[in-house]
């Protein structure tokens, strides 16, 4: 049995894995919240994780009703780019800033701007991707500057993932997948990068936790953690990694030719890469290490769920009769096209952009066509990070598509008929947290056979290997009708912007 548990932003899912059936056996959810007392600030207290973590864990092996003696190993997945501070005695300084914290903005763009003056040239010409409001590198920058004494205190930075194992082992440590995330970190060479780091404090590199590879611990479960969590001592703690990297391993993507799409309040859409690609002509391209050993192209946008869902809530229809308002309207819903930046906009990056109806008549203007104006406005905007990532010559002959909005069929199939690909449902909706839970095991069964290496294919479900059971595929005659819709849509927000 293997734990895998998924500390998110709402919450943190724990899950229990049997790897003799290939069957979640248990699985909790347990939520906590934000602190957001100021316009930007994003923030929260890690007890919170720690609390949700232990009840969800408490919870799963009740619900399971087996021995602890049975948990071999336990990995997390996190939200990533937070920043966790501990000073020389591990106590916290402060509460986590968040990925989604955008207070940091100037300070951030202040950096980029004095950097590239004193090197002649861009931060992600360094470190080989662009860095956005989204980095841990704007909250330290936030940090520094607002709150000097508690700067002067930072003795360890965490991410959430990390902070989280080194409370479960003692051991201070990163890997590259979240590491990829901080805009410190140099992700062609696969290390810390001195440059951006001196140019921040040159004393901060001592301060940074040593790497380590995707498929070693991050250390043992302490005795102190194992009586608080009910499990054994000394079990084997993956080295874990971000949500989306746990997502990628989770479905499956762990070789070219594989994208995952995550429909979840925002948007991801991720693959794998042998090599890292140059997106100094891509900035829409988060272009991350893997925890698998490789990279992790990534595309992200906001308004997605919760876009659809205030359409929705708006005109009364209720989740239950999603489906069948959706399928009531045809392709193009009637001549709506909508731009649902009620957040502003990722993909583009706008973030003071609006959200628009356009091309409404008496004809057109009904629930059904609203609702399936806003689904496909979100899938246009996914869809066009497949057309980014097919310019960086990436090819794919399927989509596995998760999140919330992974439980309708019908928008599947539209994803299906926007982008010509292959879609399928994995059998696991709960990607980070199995994903963590694989990797767990990865990391177990190397242990296990004392420098025989294991690949992480050699562990994979064959749900993962073989995912024909819930294949949606493109129908030729809606694909036909959505290519100049989609092409319309696009040039249309070209004018706009």
């Amino acid at each position: 049995m293997y734990l895998g548990i998924d500390c998110g932003t709402q919450g943190a899912k724990v899950l229990l894995w049997n790897a003799q059936t290939e069957q979640v056996v248990a699985s909790s959810y347990h939520t906590y919240g934000l602190i957001s007392d100021r316009p930007g600030q994003k923030e929260q207290h890690p007890a919170a994780w720690l609390d949700a973590i232990k009840n969800g864990i408490q919870t799963v092996m009740a619900h399971a009703a087996i021995s602890p003696a049975k948990i071999a190993a336990m990995g997390i997945s996190g939200q990533q780019h937070g920043l966790v501070l501990l000073d020389a005695n591990d106590t916290l300084i402060r509460p986590a800033k968040l990925w989604c914290d955008t207070e940091t903005v100037p300070e951030l763009t202040a950096f980029c701007e004095q950097f590239h003056a004193a090197l002649g040239k861009p931060v992600h010409h360094v470190t080989g991707i662009h860095i956005p409001v989204a980095f841990t590198l704007a909250k330290l920058l936030w940090v520094k500057a607002h709150e000097p004494e508690a700067y002067a205190r930072i003795e360890k930075l965490f991410l959430p993932h990390e902070y989280i194992n080194y409370w479960l082992t003692g051991h201070y440590c990163a890997e590259y997948g979240d590491a990829s995330g901080t805009g410190w970190f140099d992700t062609v060479n696969r290390c810390w990068s001195k440059t951006v780091v001196d140019a921040i404090d040159p004393t901060l590199l001592a301060k940074l936790p040593p790497l380590i590879e995707a498929h070693q611990p991050a250390g043992f479960l302490t005795a102190a953690s194992a009586a608080l969590l009910g499990l054994p001592e000394g079990i084997p703690v993956s080295s874990g990694g971000g949500d989306n990297m746990m997502s990628a391993i989770g479905t499956g993507n762990i070789e070219p030719g594989i994208l995952t799409m995550s429909l979840g309040t925002s948007g991801t859409l991720f693959t794998h890469a042998p090599a890292q690609i140059d997106t100094r002509e891509h900035p829409d391209i988060n272009a991350f290490c893997s925890s698998t050993g490789g990279w992790l192209p990534l595309v992200s946008t906001m308004n997605v769920t919760n876009a659809i869902n205030a359409f929705r809530e708006v005109m009364d229809i209720p989740l239950a009769e999603f489906e069948h308002y959706l399928n009531s309207s045809e392709p193009g819903a009637g001549g709506l096209l909508c731009y649902p930046w009620l957040n502003g906009a990722r993909l583009p990056n706008r973030p003071d952009a609006s959200a628009s109806v356009m091309g409404m008549t008496t004809r057109n203007f009904n629930k059904a066509n609203l609702l399936r104006s806003v689904v496909e406005g979100v899938t246009f905007k996914l869809c066009k990070g497949i057309e980014i990532f097919q310019q960086c010559g990436l090819h794919f002959d399927q989509v596995r598509v998760i999140g919330g909005g992974a439980n309708s069929r019908a928008w599947c199939q539209l994803i299906a008929d926007i982008s010509g690909i292959d879609v399928i449902r994995p059998t696991v909706s709960d990607a980070g947290a199995l994903g963590a839970a694989l990797q767990a095991r990865w990391c177990e069964q190397n242990l296990e056979t004392q420098g025989e290496s294991v690949t992480l294919r050699d562990i994979l479900p064959a749900s993962l290997r073989d995912v024909g059971c819930d294949l949606i595929k493109p129908c030729p005659q809606q694909r036909e009708i959505y290519q100049p819709l989609y092409a319309r849509y696009h040039e249309w927000m070209t004018r706009a912007m």
